[in-house]
C-alpha cells in the first residue's frame, strides 16, 4: 500500500473512518456472511442480533457467543477456522457484484488526504477481509493505518489503536479529532473517547445519530457539505 505522510506535517487533523456502511457498502454483506459462519459451528443459543452484543465487533462477538453457547472461549483453531469461513461466505455472496464505496467516499478520503488531513481506519471487522474491502473499493493506504477487532476487540480500544497508529505514522499530534461511523456504537465510541463525530446513512439508524445530537450525511457525493460537516463538529476546515 501507499505512503500516505504527504502534508501530515502541517495537517489538520486526523479523521477516523469506520469502514462498513460507513465508506463501504457492505453491511448486509457482512452480516450475511457474520451469520454464515456463526451457524456453521451450531452454536447453542446463537444470538444473532449482533448490535446486542457487548461490543459491536467480529472479535468480540465471537467471543461472546462461544462463551453463552459453550461456557469457554474459542481455541485459536477455532478462530481461524472461522475467520476463513466468513471469508468464504463473504466472497460467495459478493462475487455476483462488485463491492461499492458509499457513494464519493473514495473522493472524499483522496480529497482530505491532499488538503493535509491525516487519515486512519478504525473497524470492528476482522483484518483480512477489511483489507479485501478497502482494496475493492479503490483505497490504497498503509496498512499500519488500518486497525480492526483483530487487534483490539473491544470498540473502544479498537478506535483509539488506530488514533495511536495515526500518531506513529503520520509523527504529528492532531489538534482535532474527528471520527466518521454509521452506528450509534460509533457514536458512543466517540463520545467515551473525547472524539468529535460525523455519522453517515440515512433511515432509522441515521435519525438515531440525530437525536444523540449528532451531524449525518447520507453520503460524500457533496464535498462541500461533507466538509462542511467537519467544521460543523469544531474541526478546522480544510
Amino acid at each position: 500500500m501507499c505512503d500516505a505522510r504527504a502534508n501530515a506535517g502541517d495537517a489538520s487533523g486526523l479523521i477516523v473512518f469506520d469502514v462498513d456502511g460507513t465508506i463501504a457498502d457492505t453491511v448486509a454483506l457482512h452480516h450475511g456472511a457474520l451469520l454464515v459462519a456463526m451457524r456453521s459451528f451450531a452454536i447453542p443459543r446463537l444470538d444473532t442480533d449482533w448490535g446486542s452484543y457487548p461490543n459491536h465487533t467480529d472479535a468480540a462477538i465471537i467471543e461472546d457467543a462461544w462463551f453463552a453457547g459453550f461456557g469457554r472461549t474459542p481455541t485459536l483453531a477455532e478462530r481461524g477456522a472461522f475467520e476463513r469461513r466468513m471469508n468464504a461466505a463473504f466472497d460467495a455472496a459478493s462475487e455476483p457484484a462488485p463491492i461499492r464505496e458509499i457513494a464519493g467516499a473514495v473522493r472524499f478520503i483522496e480529497t482530505a488526504r491532499r488538503a493535509g488531513w491525516a487519515l486512519a481506519f478504525a473497524t470492528g471487522g476482522l483484518r483480512k477481509l477489511t483489507l479485501k474491502k478497502l482494496a475493492a473499493i479503490g483505497l490504497d493506504f498503509p496498512e499500519d493505518v488500518v486497525v480492526t477487532s483483530s487487534e483490539h476487540p473491544a470498540r473502544n480500544a479498537l478506535v483509539a489503536g488506530a488514533v495511536a497508529a495515526a500518531r506513529a505514522h503520520y509523527r504529528t499530534f492532531p489538534k482535532k479529532i474527528v471520527s466518521f461511523g454509521d452506528g450509534r456504537w460509533d457514536f458512543e465510541t466517540a463520545q467515551a473517547l473525547g472524539l468529535a463525530f460525523v455519522g453517515v446513512g440515512a433511515g432509522p439508524k441515521a435519525d438515531e445519530l440525530r437525536k444523540r445530537g449528532a451531524v449525518v450525511l447520507q453520503d460524500f457525493q457533496d464535498l462541500p457539505t461533507a466538509f462542511a460537516a467537519l467544521s460543523e463538529t469544531g474541526a478546522p476546515p480544510p
